[in-house]
Parts: structure tokens; C-alpha cells; sequence
């Protein structure tokens, strides 16, 4: 199988919807009051919480599931998919929220993020918004209920929301130092 580290995944229309608004309402009931930090001289406009995983499982399984697949037919990471104590990233982008160029990498040395997993959460419409990557700043469509998934070193922003909210999830797979 040709593995593809470059390659961003869509893993299409997974949550209807009314699936959508049922996920969003259970991650407001457990988010956690802190807002966190994104990547380090990236322009980041909106609100970023720290949502736990625990809770959320029975409702995220088909995506995290669809992650594994990827990983395991596309990229071979050596990771941990310790689901039950992670956290997600709940990103609320309302009209000019962006976020700039950046990669998602682990400050510390104990592991390094692999994967990252989005997924879209948006209960409206949005324009703007549009997520690219960096190898040949290419758009990847990514509509409410779907997620992508991609190496977590390739560069990838998301671009000012011109109307509504954009809403997302996001869950790093980790693993041991790269080697």
C-alpha cells in the first residue's frame, strides 16, 4: 500500500445534522472553562476550549474510528488513540475568526502529535472560513458532519470567516517521538 504522509483525508459525511446539534450540545455540558493557546506566531481569532473526550465518546466513536482506518491504511503512525484521557479542541470561529498558517506539534518531549483529526461541527451556514494546506496552498472542502485527517506537520490555516460561525473539533493522535 502506498502510504501518503502529505495527503489530507476526508472522512465524508459522517453525522447527520440533527447528530451534529446532539454533539455540540454534550460538549458545552463538559467543556472545560479554560480557553487554550494555539500555535506560536499564528494569528488565531476566536474562541478555543479544552473539551473532555470521556464523555463524548458513545457520540464521536463513528469519527475516531474513521481516523484509526485512515491512519492505519494511509499512514502507519505508531500512536496511542488513548480517547478516554485526551481532550479536544472546541474552535468557535464567529465573523473574522481565523486561524493563520501553522502546524500542530507537542511542545514537550515525552510524545509527538501524529494526526491531526478535524471535524466540522457547524450548525449554520459560514462563508469564509476555508481550511488549506500549505503543499501547494490547497482548499480541502469540509462541510458540517465531516472531518479530514492529516500529518500534523503540514502546514494548514484556516481563513477569515466572512458570515456566521464556523465550528470545529479537534483531536490530536499522539504517539513516541518521532524517530
Amino acid at each position: 500500500m502506498n502510504k501518503n504522509n502529505t495527503a489530507v483525508y476526508n472522512t465524508s459525511d459522517l453525522f447527520t445534522p440533527e447528530q451534529v446539534k446532539e454533539i455540540n450540545k454534550k460538549i458545552k455540558e463538559n467543556i472545560l472553562k479554560t480557553k487554550i493557546k494555539g500555535a506560536a506566531n499564528a494569528v488565531k481569532k476566536g474562541e478555543f476550549f479544552d473539551a473532555q473526550c470521556g464523555p463524548l465518546m458513545n457520540l464521536l466513536h463513528p469519527w475516531l474510528f474513521q481516523c484509526q482506518i485512515i491512519n492505519k491504511e494511509f499512514f502507519g503512525y505508531d500512536t496511542y488513540w488513548d480517547f478516554h484521557v485526551e481532550n479536544y479542541s472546541y474552535n468557535v470561529y464567529g465573523k473574522t475568526g481565523e486561524y493563520g498558517w501553522h502546524i500542530d506539534a507537542n511542545p514537550e518531549n515525552l510524545y509527538d502529535m501524529k494526526l491531526t483529526c478535524l471535524l466540522n461541527l457547524s450548525e449554520e451556514t459560514y462563508e469564509g472560513g476555508e481550511f488549506y494546506t500549505i503543499n501547494e496552498n490547497e482548499k480541502h472542502e469540509f462541510t458540517s458532519g465531516t472531518g479530514l485527517v492529516f500529518n500534523s506537520l503540514i502546514g494548514h490555516k484556516v481563513t477569515p470567516v466572512t458570515k456566521g460561525k464556523r465550528t470545529t473539533l479537534t483531536y490530536w493522535a499522539v504517539g513516541p517521538s518521532w524517530k
